[in-house]
């Protein structure tokens, strides 16, 4: 049982570091690759499994999020992100208030669910969910304050398609967020499980 927390604890970490490597690189570049932005979109959707990584699809689609772990983790200080550690900060204190507002809980469920009952989601386009998430964020959890501040060029920031993408990778980051703390995740175990962890990345790395 302890070594299947550490497993999931593990991934989902990895969904937490792959949304905040996404929202730096689209904030900061203007970058992102679809395939590593649809696991984490699937991630939000997909509300009741018992694998963790159906969640994300597929280890694979992990990867970026495993390696920037990695650097998090077993990093000099050249490698470490301040800009990661402070939305995970931002991210853990969401979730902490939405812990404690069942009915904003139950209402972004039940969004989540008539939004995968009403539209055929094969059909529609990458961007045409993450803004129809995005759209979600704004009504539900963009409503606690403080806000994330979200740090970039501003003619990225500003662009409403980089926009909808970077508050569904955050909308993700929180569901990753709240499956790493179900799986016993918290700072401290992080700090004590530092190693335990960094082996479970490398397995996963070494699968593909």
């Amino acid at each position: 049982m302890f070594e299947k927390n550490i497993d999931n604890q593990t991934i989902a970490l990895a969904g937490i570091y792959q949304s905040c490597l996404t929202v730096s690189n689209i904030a900061w570049k203007g970058l992102y690759k679809e395939e590593e932005l649809k696991c984490l979109i699937n991630s939000i959707q997909k509300i009741d499994s018992n694998n963790i990584i159906d969640i994300y699809i597929d280890i694979k689609y992990l990867k970026p999020g495993l390696l920037h772990l990695k650097k998090q983790l077993v990093g000099d200080i050249f490698t470490r992100s301040s800009e990661t550690r402070r939305y995970f900060s931002s991210l853990m204190e969401l979730s902490r208030k939405l812990d404690n507002d069942s009915s904003m809980s139950t209402q972004i469920q039940t969004l989540i669910n008539n939004m995968n009952n009403q539209y055929q989601l094969e059909k529609l386009s990458i961007d045409d969910i993450s803004s129809k998430l995005s759209e979600i964020y704004i009504n539900t959890l963009s409503k606690f304050e403080p806000r994330i501040v979200v740090s970039g060029e501003n003619r990225f920031l500003t662009d409403p398609a980089h926009a909808s993408r970077i508050r569904t990778a955050l909308f993700s980051g929180l569901r990753s967020m709240i499956l790493w703390q179900q799986a016993g995740g918290s700072k401290l175990k992080l700090f004590f499980l530092k190693s335990r962890i960094a082996n479970k990345i490398e397995e996963y790395l070494n699968i593909n």
